[in-house]
């Protein structure tokens, strides 16, 4: 995954770069406001030397060992399963709500170029590429709160952007991470209906009541609730330039050297263990 490996965050964040903003525009400053004005145009200015994070270095080993050792370890859930079962519904009612009635699912295309590669985008017009991830339930949409995940998935957009523009002759200016919440499938909510049934202290053989498995469809009919697909979804707008595409050179080229490098520290793992409980009689 390409953002793994990505910066995270800029020099100055947005609240800073409209602070130091409104300190410039100031003719008069206090001693504090002038102080806290150098420091920001400080952090604005000085060079930054790209160096892999902790988070990106334990990505890459995490890689590397599922390549030396031949294993991944695969899985599906009620997240994913839904995911893929409602994507192409959703894509298209996200569309034409943006003003794109032809919106579709992309059909899975392998790309790559030096740097990176991908199995393919969501879905994408002219000049945007966007990235679809259906939740399981309102609080998937982080309406309110910080995504943790969002500069992961910032870096992805940006992945897609340079490889359409470079394979496919684009011209991806900017993109999108849109989660959007879309009712799961009968086989689902039946599924999710035994859970709770279990959960409320039955024996999960039992037959599950019609009144139960009908309150369980309500409490997931978000389409019925809000028609409007407006209200089930959030969209975080990701911009992408050559600087950004220039980024992800530079971050992917210490990556490879990282992974490189792992395999010289898997196989000297335990020479000195080895020299120095060894029975050499």
């Amino acid at each position: 995954m390409t953002g793994a490996v990505l910066p995270t965050a800029s020099r100055l964040t947005e609240a800073q770069q409209k602070e130091l903003s409104t300190l410039l525009e100031k003719i008069k400053l206090t001693d504090i406001q002038a102080k806290k004005r150098d420091e920001l145009i400080s952090k604005r200015d000085t060079p930054v030397v790209p160096k892999l994070s902790e988070g990106a270095k334990t990505y890459i080993e995490e890689e590397f060992l599922k390549d030396r050792f031949d294993y991944g370890f695969r899985f599906t859930n009620r997240f994913v399963e839904k995911g893929k079962e409602v994507e192409e519904r959703s894509i298209r009612q996200v569309g034409a709500f943006l003003g794109y009635p032809f919106a579709t699912k992309a059909p899975e295309k392998y790309l790559e170029n030096d740097f990176i590669c991908s199995s393919g985008y969501d879905w994408k017009v002219k000049k945007f590429v966007f990235d679809q991830k259906n939740v399981w339930s309102p609080s998937g949409l982080k309406l309110f709160e910080n995504d943790k995940d969002i500069a992961v998935y910032e870096w992805q957009i940006r992945g897609y952007a340079m490889l359409i523009n470079e394979l496919e002759n684009g011209s991806i200016e900017a993109g999108a991470v849109i989660r959007t919440l879309m009712n799961p499938s009968a086989e689902l909510i039946f599924k999710q209906a035994r859970i709770l049934w279990v959960e409320a202290g039955n024996n999960y053989n039992d037959e599950i009541p019609e009144s139960f498995l009908l309150e369980v469809e309500k409490e997931f009919d978000f389409e019925g609730k809000f028609p409007n697909i407006a209200d089930r979804m959030k969209i975080h707008r990701v911009e992408c330039t050559q600087e950004h595409f220039d980024l992800i050179q530079v971050y992917v080229k210490l990556a490879q050297d990282y992974y490189n490098s792992l395999e010289s520290i898997c196989s000297n793992v335990n020479d000195n263990a080895i020299n120095f409980f060894r029975n050499d009689n």
